[in-house]
């Protein structure tokens, strides 16, 4: 009796479907990868009900061929490689030929297509990849694929779409990920038939970035463009500035192939050496060019994986790349472009003193409303005091150490505490003399459609006006006179990236609201402003780390003073 049976091609192929198509922005990826892949130069996506309803795109590269438009549905049917030797010069993004069949298993499907060789095009329909329909047709060149009813044929499956601003977030990060990438191509996306974001397909980057990001975070970038031998990586990086809690704005490429590579990230990040707050993320935009038969792309479905034959030659190659780049743009002192001892660039502490505490109040919570002990108390004389690089304080403490103090972050701590014991644990509102409509980029605007709940526990009242407006009639009260309105969707946008738990959310705002408030790196200080600094810090509750964790001084002792001129 047999036990063991070849599964029927239906069945086959509706599984295959659950490893590439898991959600409709899954189905404008492969589209859209498809199009690229074509020599598309106008690529319009558009959507109705979060992809939900439909998705179609349409594009005007070569086309497919009267003889290939029913083969191209067909399981592993691919004009991307002939044998596996390809993979190893392959310059297309796909290669599997799993997309389509995988899409038609799970959908009903509409195809219109004529290629740049042929006279006439040809339109197609499928239903669980069955041909329902065929006929001869007159259209441009190019191609229009409508994939409609997702999982209509799996309902367990379509219980699992989310809510339409939901699937449309992730339909616009798909999106984004290839306009960036490709700037050469004008790319725009409709949703139920209202255009969201659009691309000019001039070649610039730059200019992609500011349409999908704003112009706010483009002129806080920096250039990136380092050949050698056989690697070249290009792009832009965040001035220290900006940075972030995930890694959500960072977007890495291998031969203009998104990829999810956990080598890149830590090569960006080393490559700001200290010049990033710990557990903190740039904005980036890099794609690394290098040769096919360095990294093998086959290792998922979905090709958003990649590994590298040599990894440690790309990793110190990425690392030395974004260090160049940010010396260039005169953002790193002396002491940090040099490779210093781990125990030299750390603070250093007597043996009989409590040591620094690295911890942020999130992960000690109860510590904001804790009194500094005697015990612990800085030993930080009021004179003399010095600053340097119009950013730190250079003062000496009672044991005769070195204290280095960071302005900033000192004056965030400050200010921090000062709103606690000001406000206590309250989330009050403070209404604007007049409301104020922000300009929105299209992420922008998905943001805070996803987000109006959330916001409004914070102390904002927003209201949605037409379908890409908002209107703020009051923000937290402790905003007011601290955060300009041209600096609201900054705020906005830091405040909910992480979506905080709700008992996080007052302290978030407290730290938001003390950064805005705080001086800031680059700025001179009197004196007295200087001493009234180390005052605080002398006074405060947790001095060694900013609400954000950041260390807002570091000490250099005088044993290791002495030790460095040779007197030990």
């Amino acid at each position: 009796m047999r036990y063991i049976f070849v599964l029927e091609e239906q069945t086959i192929g509706k599984i295959a479907a659950g490893e590439v198509v898991d959600r409709p922005a899954s189905v404008v990826k492969e589209l859209i990868e498809n199009s690229i892949d074509a020599d598309s130069r106008h690529i319009i996506v558009e959507v109705g009900n979060g992809g939900r309803d439909y998705i179609r795109v349409t594009d005007d590269g070569c086309g497919i061929s009267a003889a290939d438009v029913e083969v191209a549905f067909q399981k592993h049917a691919t004009s991307k490689i002939r044998r596996i030797e390809d993979l190893l010069s392959l310059k297309t993004l796909g290669f599997r030929g799993e997309a389509l069949p995988s899409i038609a298993a799970v959908s009903r499907i509409e195809v219109s297509t004529r290629h740049r060789d042929e006279d006439f095009g040809t339109f197609l329909r499928l239903e669980a990849g069955i041909t329902r329909e065929r006929r001869r047709i007159t259209r441009s060149t190019g191609t229009t694929i409508e994939v409609k009813s997702l999982f209509y044929n799996l309902p367990a499956r379509i219980g699992t779409i989310k809510s339409t601003s939901t699937e449309l977030k992730h339909i616009m990060e798909i999106f984004t990920i290839y306009a960036l990438i490709y700037p050469a191509i004008k790319f725009e996306l409709f949703h139920d038939e209202r255009l969201l974001l659009s691309t000019t397909g001039n070649g610039r980057m730059l200019d992609t970035i500011v349409r999908a990001f704003g112009s706010a975070v483009a002129k806080e970038l920096i250039e990136v463009n380092e050949p050698e031998s056989g690697l070249r990586l290009y792009g832009f990086i965040s001035k220290p500035a900006i940075s972030y809690s995930t890694r959500n704005y960072i977007f890495t490429y291998v031969n203009r192939r998104f990829v999810k590579n956990e080598l890149m990230v830590r090569a960006i990040r080393r490559g700001y050496k200290s010049l990033l707050p710990r557990n903190m993320y740039p904005f980036a935009v890099l794609s690394l060019q290098i040769e096919p038969a360095e990294i093998n792309v086959n290792i998922h479905p979905k090709k958003h994986e990649v590994s590298f034959l040599h990894s440690e030659k790309v990793f110190r190659f990425i690392t030395d790349s974004i260090s160049s780049a940010l010396r260039s743009a005169d953002l790193i002192p002396e002491l940090v472009q040099r490779e210093l001892k781990r125990e030299h660039s750390m603070p250093a502490h007597k043996p009989d003193k409590k040591p620094f505490s690295v911890q942020t109040s999130l992960q000690t919570p109860d510590v904001e409303l804790s009194t500094q002990s005697e015990d612990s108390r800085l030993d930080i004389l009021p004179v003399p005091l010095y600053q340097v690089l119009d950013s730190y304080i250079i003062a000496e403490s009672e044991h005769g150490d070195v204290i280095m103090i960071d302005q900033h972050a000192a004056a965030e701590r400050i200010n921090f505490e000062k709103l606690i014991e000001r406000y206590g644990r309250r989330i009050d509102k403070q209404t604007l003399l007049r409301p104020y409509v922000p300009r929105l980029s299209p992420n922008q605007l998905v943001l805070l459609r996803e987000s109006e709940h959330e916001l409004r526990d914070m102390g904002f009242d927003i209201e949605a006006i037409g379908d890409d407006s908002y209107l703020i009639r009051a923000i937290p009260v402790v905003f007011h006179g601290m955060v300009r309105e041209d600096e609201l969707m900054e705020v906005i946008e830091r405040l909910i990236e992480d979506r905080p738990k709700i008992e996080e959310r007052i302290r978030l705002l407290f730290a938001t609201a003390a950064c805005k408030a705080s001086i800031k790196a680059g700025e001179k200080l009197s004196y007295e402003g200087m001493r009234e600094i180390v005052d605080g810090l002398r006074n405060a509750k947790v001095p060694y780390t900013c609400p954000h964790g950041r260390p807002t001084m570091i000490r250099l002792t005088k044993n290791e003073i002495e030790k460095r001129f040779k007197r030990r």
